[in-house]
């Protein structure tokens, strides 16, 4: 359920980032957000040279996955199956994805969500796409802190 409020998450933030690019008044919003998306990706791959640091291939792999936005499924994917530590590895699959989780809510969820709060309050101009993006980012960062708190 976690993995997919994240995709959902970067899926409605893509949707508001090209809305706000094709706004004069927002554009300025729209670039901050995809900053954030960015970041948040560039942490993950940071997360991902670390993890396979001996394995290229592997580690090729594991970029297409956080450049598709498809890696909390895939690590809930491993926790899940209980996969086990490579050698090569630097920590275990549930310690990557509470890794994982962290740099999407510090990077993208939380500081996205109060941006867009920001832009609806300023703007005044209600987007179904931004509500939306708000809504879905509460609960990817509500679902992602209850699950690294438990964790």
């Amino acid at each position: 359920m976690g993995a997919g409020l994240s995709i959902l998450d970067m899926t409605t933030d893509i949707f508001v980032i090209v809305g706000y690019m094709n706004s004069e008044e927002t554009m300025g919003y729209g670039w901050s957000l995809l900053w954030m998306v960015v970041a948040s990706m560039v942490f993950q791959l940071i997360l991902a040279f670390v993890q396979n640091k001996g394995k290229p291939a592997v580690l090729m792999k594991e970029a297409l996955i956080v450049m598709t936005g498809l890696k909390p499924a895939f690590d809930a994917g491993r926790v899940c199956a209980g996969r086990e530590m490579d050698e090569h590895h630097a920590f275990d699959a549930k310690t990557e994805l509470v890794a994982t989780k962290f740099c999407e809510m510090l990077c993208e969820s939380i500081p996205g969500s109060l941006l867009q709060i920001y832009v609806l309050l300023k703007v005044q101009k209600v987007s179904r796409a931004t509500v939306g993006s708000v809504v879905v980012g509460a609960m990817t960062t509500g679902f992602s802190s209850a699950s690294v708190s438990f964790e």
